[in-house]
């Protein structure tokens, strides 16, 4: 099994563990992937290692300068883990891993893209991108959205 690196816009406001990313897990179990697999092959990481606050209930979103500020750390996260597949979470960890502006999710996801992720490596690694499976996201609710997803999903399975 290939090592895979999923990376979001920020890190979560409280973590138990490594790992506990509990809807992003429940995708990977609905691929057949176990906590086993997770622990030993899959590094959870974002383009800024920390919380960034609320706005209204809501996360707020990294700003252009903060995600700048961590880059050497997303690089060194990045090749020390040196992962065979990165996996994008969200619209914001999708544009800047692809360098380019994304608009609409429906244009990516269910693709994969071989780019050098982020502009940090130097070369060209496989990129599956996932929507954000929080709650406050609805992209992933939606009936259209779903076969994309799982188009994804699937991609990821078949390229581990």
């Amino acid at each position: 099994m290939k090592r895979v690196i999923f990376i979001g816009q920020a890190m979560p406001r409280f973590k138990k563990h490594l790992h506990d990313w509990p809807s992003l897990n429940y995708w990977l179990y609905l691929i057949g992937i176990t906590d086993g697999q997770i622990r030993k092959n899959f590094f959870y990481s974002a383009l800024v290692d920390y919380f960034p606050g609320f706005k209204k209930g809501s996360h707020l979103v990294p700003t252009k300068a903060q995600i700048e500020k961590e880059r050497e750390r997303l690089r060194k996260s990045i090749k020390d883990f040196n992962p065979g597949i990165v996996v994008t979470i969200g619209k914001l960890s999708l544009a800047s891993c692809l360098r380019q502006e994304v608009k609409l999710l429906d244009q990516f996801i269910g693709r994969t893209f071989r780019v050098d992720p982020y502009g940090l490596l130097g070369k060209k690694l496989l990129v599956i991108p996932l929507p954000h499976p929080s709650g406050a996201s609805t992209w992933h609710q939606k009936t259209e959205h779903k076969k994309l997803l799982n188009t994804a999903l699937n991609l990821l399975k078949e390229n581990l």
